[in-house]
């Protein structure tokens, strides 16, 4: 099971009458798993970086309060930034929002290690 979040800005636009490919996020935040980390760093973000729309790409951990963030300059580079622990504050500029860490993961208790 994976969840994303996608956000966008004006009229939700889809792939087809199924809706449920959309073509235009501008955030799209995901939770990672172990099975599938590698894969969404990688080959999913390079099909992530052709969308036209995508400002940024969120990636959350599910064992610690660990956020990674992809964020498209005006300039079309990617700049990385990180955020760990439960007081950290994830901004997103591009739709104007700030979450705490401990907003994202409410309610969850990690396993000690």
């Amino acid at each position: 099971m994976f969840t994303l979040i996608f956000i966008h800005c004006g009229d939700a636009k889809f792939e087809d009458s199924e809706f449920d490919t959309l073509i235009n996020p501008v955030v799209i935040m995901e939770i990672l798993s172990d099975s599938t980390g590698a894969f969404d760093r990688g080959k999913k973000f390079t099909y992530y970086r052709t969308i036209p729309t995508l400002r940024e790409d969120i990636l959350v951990s599910q064992d610690e309060y660990h956020v990674e963030q992809y964020i498209r300059s005006d300039e079309g580079k990617w700049e990385y930034h990180s955020y760990e622990g439960a007081n950290q504050v994830l901004k997103m500029e591009s739709v104007n929002c700030e979450l705490p860490l401990y907003e994202i993961y409410w309610d969850i208790e990690f396993e000690s290690k």
